[in-house]
């Protein structure tokens, strides 16, 4: 088994902020050479994959008691804990970003569904530049089962951030709301996308309902509990075919998209972090301070 590991000398973090109005978005950036070298290569069996994810979210100083793998069904998931402190007035909330990593389909399973787990160690990263108000976890999943013991494990979650299928072009989302209009949390789920991607001044990203190419499912748990979710991917009617077939393989992953895309959620999970939850009433408060 060969697990790969990130030297320092070809992660060299820098922030990357925006100069325009406040509040700044800042965050570790990762040099284009890792994100291409951890994300093409792409471990067959399960527990490879699983072994590779941990060493990179170590790497990346995920460890300790942040980071645990909790068996799910046959399987085993994958949990890197970033803690956070919320607001004055606000209750601390947590935030959930997920990802499958099992090996699917008759290819390599490089698109559907390593460029989507990889993604978290990044992001983890990205997020550890400075204080958060909420708690992030980064769940690497196996499977639905994986899922399903999750949503076991960390039933309050405020949200859920699911990517899949990343690299083929440029990212879409899919909301499925919860009721005939969106509710708070999915509002500012797609507000903040529209937010990152105007940051960055890049085309907002298209609504685009999953099709047939779509076999694993991160987000329907939660989206039946109640939880706000959204999916995060990148096939198009040009590329349904590629997910989880025979030529899902890592050269199909769009090097340029995979990090743009890692450039735009950057901005995206650090922007939702300031978003402010709900002011709790004032009996509720315990910090005496003013809310945001």
């Amino acid at each position: 088994m060969r697990v790969l590991a990130i030297s320092l000398l070809l992660l060299l973090p820098s922030f990357a902020a925006d100069t325009d109005q406040p509040p700044k978005i800042i965050f570790w950036n990762m040099q284009r050479h890792s994100v291409d070298m951890l994300v093409h290569n792409v471990p067959q069996r399960d527990t490879e994959r699983l072994a590779q994810l941990k060493q990179t979210f170590h790497d990346l100083e995920c460890k300790g008691d942040n980071l645990r793998e909790r068996p799910a069904g046959e399987g085993t998931n994958l949990i890197c804990t970033l803690p956070g402190t919320p607001a004055p007035g606000t209750k601390l909330e947590t935030i959930v970003l997920t990802a499958h990593y099992e090996h699917e389909g008759a290819g390599m399973s490089a698109v559907d569904n390593w460029s989507g787990a990889m993604m978290l160690p990044f992001l983890y990263h990205a997020l550890s530049a400075g204080p958060r108000h909420h708690t992030f976890v980064f769940a690497e999943v196996d499977g639905e089962a994986g899922s399903k013991d999750l949503l076991r494990a960390m039933p309050g979650a405020r949200a859920v951030i699911a990517f899949e299928a990343l690299g083929l072009g440029p990212p879409c989302f899919y909301i499925r709301s919860s009721g005939s209009v969106p509710n708070y949390t999915e509002a500012l789920l797609k507000a903040a996308l529209v937010r990152a991607a105007d940051e960055i001044g890049k085309p907002q990203p298209e609504a685009s309902i999953p099709g047939s190419w779509f076999r694993v499912d991160d987000t329907r748990q939660y989206r039946y509990a109640g939880v706000a979710a959204i999916l995060l991917h990148s096939v198009s009617k040009a590329t349904k075919h590629l997910p989880g077939s025979v030529d899902d393989t890592p050269e199909r992953i769009d090097g340029d998209k995979y990090f743009d895309s890692y450039n735009l959620f950057c901005y995206y999970v650090v922007g939702l972090d300031q978003f402010p939850s709900q002011p709790l009433a004032p009996d509720q408060r315990t910090g005496g301070g003013r809310h945001r």
